[in-house]
């Protein structure tokens, strides 16, 4: 029964990129993928979770799953594709495909859905978990959750509002001064609270490599790409920010 719940995740997040293709050629914007890979989450998530039967555990991890996603698919609708900006990253590394650009980004889009369903397997262990009510264990991943949410809400916020009011320049501002990225922090964050619920299940010990991959993602990919676009585009004052401020953990300045 759960092959056909994994097959089944599998052929949605197939069919979601196919849609999500569909999209970019109609809007000429490949940004809109991002939005795509929370929705994705969420709905493997859900599937996942649906596919044994519901108890309050289960409830409680199926709406925070559902409050992380929705909150950051509106955040990046609201200040990207609704204005249709277009996320220079995309359109830099298609600039080195030797393929049609459409059919790179098909590949790069189904890529993409095999990330979404290798770290949204953490809700495959948690459907196998026994546990019908709220363990110690449970309590911390919840409360790991909801810092991991308002983190990168907060954070998201002040890039917004600094965006606004100092154009062009380098944001070192709130939880910037001590992250370069704590919006993938507090997103790194939020996941390590599902693995949490996860690791209380046979071979719950797996679901660290959801977490780990999405570390793996932030740290190597992309976050440097996101910031060779920033020295790019604001040259020498990113080199200073970027020597003496922390990627990914906030910490004190260097």
């Amino acid at each position: 029964m759960m092959l056909n719940v994994i097959l089944l995740v599998v052929a949605y997040l197939f069919l979601q990129m196919c849609c999500v293709w569909v999209l970019y050629k109609i809007y000429k914007n490949p940004s809109i993928v991002d939005t795509s890979w929370s929705i994705g989450l969420m709905m493997s998530g859900l599937i996942y979770l649906s596919a044994t039967p519901i108890n309050l555990r289960q409830i409680i991890i199926a709406s925070l799953l559902i409050a992380w996603a929705l909150r950051l698919a509106g955040h990046l609708w609201l200040t990207r594709l609704r204005i249709g900006h277009i996320d220079k990253r995309y359109t830099n590394i298609s600039r080195e495909w030797k393929i049609n650009p459409d059919l790179g980004f098909f590949l790069n889009f189904q890529l993409q859905s095999a990330l979404i369903f290798i770290i949204s397997f953490v809700f495959f262990f948690i459907s196998l978990s026994s546990i019908k009510t709220l363990s110690m264990v449970d309590l911390i991943a919840i409360m790991l959750i909801l810092i991991g949410i308002s983190g990168e809400s907060i954070a998201d916020v002040q890039l917004e509002r600094f965006k606004k009011t100092s154009p062009g320049q380098v944001c070192d501002a709130g939880l910037w001064y001590y992250s370069r990225h704590p919006n993938y922090f507090f997103d790194w964050i939020t996941w390590l609270g599902f693995t949490l619920f996860g690791v209380q299940s046979s071979y719950g010990y797996l679901s660290f490599i959801s977490v780990g991959v999405l570390y793996f993602i932030f740290t190597q990919i992309t976050g440097p790409i996101t910031e060779r676009g920033s020295i790019n585009s604001r040259g020498e004052a990113y080199l200073q920010y970027q020597s003496s401020t922390s990627m990914f953990i906030p910490w004190f300045k260097h």
